[in-house]
């Protein structure tokens, strides 16, 4: 969460110029030669592991160096020809753009605060009162999305937190569970469904269906352990992570299933945070009176995250070496996605001030680490970040997952773009994303089409960790930043009373349709703060269309799906993915935004283990329910 080493400089401003057609040949031969020479350089370097490790940090400050050279000598001949070929003729000016909406008005796009009315009354608790300044009340506590009835509702699930007593084992605050009524109007079933356990000082959920019975399963992460709540089908659950061989005595974070084998069955990876105990708890200065606060992760080795895999019979087993797993990451957020599209499922994931981990699938129960090579792993100026929160998104309809990455202060949000074939550029200084500043302390993160114009936006919660930041931000704004188009990403301003014109002790955030009006809504937990619950009340005159997958040979969650549907104004893409946001799991169903104008044709679907199939898109507004088949269509791969 915090990064001493990063001072990012203020982005300069940049201006993209006009084709000039007697050099373009010599600059795209340069961009290319230098791209290539690059991605050369970085494989090499790759399969030297002695050089990686020695100059792990410089590399990537190397790299733009070279390109610089390559670009430079090509360039001179680019301006030779131009000083031969006869002066081009003037071309027409362009015209003027629009400028950028900056305000949600404008925009579109609008919330309701119905925390009181919801009837949810959640609320975190990170135990610091007793001013023990531990570093495990700095992460917060996340929001589950799920149906866990079975009635066409979507409920909520809030880990508790805990109590932190000096000199003794922490103990955990009840979880809360809210079963949805009509009009995202919700009653706390708690105590009813049997998840109100207190032995785990809490932190994260991930839920899916365990077992492909139906229903789905609720895993809490916290510190010393884990929860696994088996849903019973009737209402209630059941702890029992030590009977399903999920008992790491470890702190664990986030938590992300995925099927990584594709034996239809959702596996578990799970992060780690740091080596942290009341015999590892130096005492970090902070300003008078108490002239203490909390250590930041620098004072701690980080530990190794976990891999389980589903023996089918209710039971996981842990994952050996053989699976490729890197040690010491100082986990805190996970996604699981495809990230190279070739059905096998990856996973990403965010470190707090050491490299971000790019896990390439290979098959066969074993994975490459890749986020150096790949370009992840660090930021636009090489360094490591202190990353917290995950988003995937399609910035610029390419049809390839970018990756959204939130961070500490002093540092900036980071945006990855897809280059195919596991390779991502880091394009945050291009998309805007830098104006924002570095007083920010990202976390949770989200991305969806809230005002159905067609394109996906983000959401974040901030928050400081720190008991007295510097900047006296402990409490800071939440974030609706808004893709504006040509690759661009601008944050909107709220006019009061919005939840997104005042400050919060953000942590996890999901967006989800709460009402089943078609518009995404947003569910927000905080820090010693009750949690928020946004109805979408955006002006828009575009309309939601809903997908929601049931796998068969596939895990019946079809996390590792993807889906493009296909549209009269051209094509987007979705992909049902594990985990993401910050200790947080948002629904698997698939949302897109259809703007005014615009008919949806046709969803074409990836299966998790590679089968496609093509449904007929209904009218907008609508959820369509698509259960695989049980065998692949002829023909199908």
């Amino acid at each position: 969460m915090m990064n001493p080493l990063s001072n990012p400089l203020p982005s300069p401003k940049t201006s993209r110029s006009a084709t000039r057609p007697s050099t373009w040949p010599s600059t795209w031969l340069a961009t290319w030669l230098a791209t290539w020479l690059a991605t050369w350089l970085a494989t090499w370097l790759a399969t030297s592991s002695s050089i990686v490790r020695r100059h792990q940090r410089v590399l990537p400050s190397v790299l733009p160096a070279i390109m610089s050279v390559v670009l430079a000598s090509l360039a001179v001949t680019g301006c030779e020809q131009k000083r031969k070929a006869a002066p081009p003729a003037p071309l027409p000016k362009p015209a003027a753009k629009a400028k950028a909406p900056t305000t949600a008005a404008a925009y579109q796009v609008d919330f309701e605060e119905v925390t009181e009315a919801s009837g949810v009354k959640s609320v975190y608790r990170n135990g610091e009162e007793t001013n023990q300044y531990s570093i495990a009340e700095s992460l917060g506590g996340g929001v589950g999305v799920l149906d866990y009835d079975r009635d066409g509702r979507l409920d909520l699930f809030f880990p508790g937190g805990g109590v932190i007593e000096p000199q003794s084992p922490l103990s955990g605050q009840p979880a809360t569970l809210w079963r949805g009524g009509e009009g995202a109007v919700y009653q706390d079933v708690s105590k009813a469904a049997g998840i109100d356990d207190t032995r785990l000082y809490s932190h994260g959920v991930a839920i899916a269906d365990i077992d492909n019975d139906g229903f789905p399963d609720i895993l809490v992460t916290g510190y010393g352990g884990l929860q696994l709540f088996h849903n019973r089908g009737d209402g209630t659950f059941v702890e029992r992570a030590s009977e399903a061989g999920l008992n790491p005595n470890t702190w664990s974070s986030s938590a992300a299933w995925g099927d990584f084998d594709n034996d239809g069955l959702v596996d578990l990876y799970l992060t780690t945070y740091v080596d942290w105990s009341w015999d590892k708890n130096p005492k970090c200065s902070g300003p008078p009176p108490s002239n203490q606060d909390v250590c930041t992760p620098q004072q701690f080795d980080g530990l190794d995250d976990l891999l389980y895999w589903n023996r089918g019979d209710g039971t996981f087993e842990l994952a050996d070496a053989s699976a490729g797993l890197v040690p010491a990451g100082k986990g805190l957020g996970v996604v699981t996605l495809d990230v190279n599209q070739d059905s096998l499922l990856d996973i990403y994931v965010a470190n707090d001030t050491t490299n971000n981990f790019l896990y390439i699938n290979q098959g066969g129960r074993k994975f490459k680490e890749t986020g150096f090579v790949s370009g992840t792993a660090m930021d636009h100026m090489g360094i490591p970040n202190g990353s917290m929160g995950l988003a995937i998104f399609d910035l610029d309809s390419d049809n390839k997952p970018e990756i959204f990455v939130t961070n500490y202060e002093r540092e900036t949000f980071a945006v990855y773009r897809n280059e195919g074939l596991g390779i991502f550029r880091c394009i945050s200084e291009r998309t805007g994303i830098t104006a924002l500043g570095t007083l920010l302390v990202g976390f949770g993160t989200t991305s969806g089409d809230f005002n159905c114009n067609g394109r996906e936006d983000l959401i974040v919660a901030n928050g400081h960790v720190m008991r007295h930041p510097r900047n006296d931000n402990l409490r800071q704004d939440p974030l609706y930043i808004a893709n504006v188009g040509n690759g661009r990403l601008q944050k909107l301003s709220f006019d009061p009373p919005s939840y997104f014109a005042k400050k919060h002790t953000g942590r996890g955030v999901v967006a989800a349709d709460l009402n089943d009006d078609g518009l995404l809504d947003l569910v927000f937990s905080h820090t010693n703060e009750p949690a928020g619950i946004l109805i979408n009340r955006s002006p828009t005159e575009g309309v939601g269309v809903g997908l929601k997958l049931i796998g068969r040979r596939s895990n019946r969650d079809a996390i590792g799906a993807s889906v493009i549907l296909k549209t009269t104004a051209g094509e987007q893409l979705r992909q049902v993915i594990g985990g993401g946001s910050y200790l947080s799991q948002g629904s698997y169903q698939l949302h897109w935004g259809v703007p005014k104008g615009v008919l949806p044709i046709a969803f074409e679907i990836t299966w998790p283990d590679g089968a496609k199939q093509t449904v007929e898109a209904v009218e907008p507004g609508k959820v369509v329910t698509v259960i695989e088949p049980a065998k692949p269509a002829q023909g199908a791969t």
